[in-house]
């Protein structure tokens, strides 16, 4: 027993580098446990196994969350299990709908927190971000819709940021999925058919695709629920953000502090470029509606169609099917 110091217990000692020698598992006097580093513990453990015929568990995967997300989490069920003691107000939407710049504005006017990030939960009355469906407990929620094409573009150019330049990139495995086939990252057009499959398949950041996440906000038009479009806002921010204050608050918004957020956020402050003005290295890419027309190709419309093209007419967006013949064939 040359390398080991053994020490005798009545209890076992808590420690993984910490195992019983073969044969000793029923001695009447107490284990007797040899302090090794992990690697010879891990040998002697499977010498025990094999000794004393102890079947071992199968290996499972490992997934460790970061820590932030957890605390995403316990906020969310802490504000809808307990919402006269966490009266949060719910900020939510598909990702990237417009649902942080609205979260931004909402914060400024109530003059609420907007803690984003946070590896702890939040235990004070704040606005929350997320990209939740609207769910039933929900006390007070904002819900952003925007036009689902410009959601699969803008998510596109999100995403590709963080794909090297070039033909055919080395991908990690999570973006290989998300971008299935990809040869170079500019072929955008080219790209979009495939990323919008995979979007509607397996959505990123939420469980629901654009037309089922659009759709929990249609079936849920109820009190404490207010939605406000993306396009609207890009069209007239004060109006919609005192439309939002109203329907949360109950009263009517007061102009200057509408004015206030309206010009503290706007897309100029925020990226310190005009509107319209494209960078595809930025979070704050273009801020323009209806830019999937210089992207969406014929079959990636067809692709969209057949997921959400219901929702899509619903939600106001089409007037009919016909959207699709307008789009490029290649």
């Amino acid at each position: 027993m040359s390398g080991y110091t053994r020490i005798r217990a009545e209890a076992p000692i808590d420690s993984h580098s910490i195992v019983p020698t073969p044969g000793e598992l029923d001695a009447p006097t107490g284990p007797i446990y040899n302090l090794a580093s992990p690697r010879a513990a891990l040998a002697r453990l499977n010498r025990v196994r094999r000794t004393n015929r102890i079947a071992m568990p199968p290996k499972q995967p490992v997934r460790v969350e970061p820590l932030n997300n957890v605390s995403r989490r316990i906020t969310r069920w802490l504000g809808v299990s307990f919402p006269d003691q966490f009266p949060f107000v719910f900020v939510t939407g598909c990702p990237k709908s417009g649902t942080s710049w609205v979260a931004q504005l909402v914060s400024d006017y109530l003059r609420l927190p907007f803690p984003r990030h946070s590896p702890f939960p939040i235990g004070i009355p704040a606005v929350i971000h997320g990209h939740d469906i609207v769910l039933r407990k929900f006390r007070r929620c904002v819900y952003v819709m925007r036009d689902g094409r410009d959601v699969m573009c803008s998510l596109y150019f999100h995403l590709s940021r963080q794909v090297p330049e070039g033909d055919r990139p080395a991908m990690s495995r999570r973006h290989s999925q998300i971008f299935p086939g990809l040869v170079n990252r500019e072929n955008v057009r080219e790209n979009m058919p495939a990323f919008v499959e995979a979007q509607m398949k397996r959505p990123y950041s939420t469980p629901y695709n654009w037309g089922a996440h659009v759709r929990t906000f249609m079936d849920s038009r109820r009190e404490g629920v207010v939605g406000v479009r993306y396009e609207d806002l890009l069209a007239d921010a004060a109006a919609g953000l005192a439309s939002v204050a109203e329907g949360l608050t109950g009263e009517e918004a007061d102009p200057d502090r509408v004015r206030w957020a309206v010009e503290k956020f706007s897309f100029e402050k925020l990226s310190g470029r005009r509107r319209g003005q494209e960078s595809r290295s930025d979070f704050l890419r273009k801020g323009e509606a209806g830019d999937w027309v210089n992207h969406f190709n014929r079959e990636a419309a067809e692709i969209f169609d057949l997921h959400c093209g219901k929702t899509l007419i619903e939600a106001g967006y089409e007037a009919d099917r016909a959207w699709i013949e307008r789009c490029p064939p290649t």
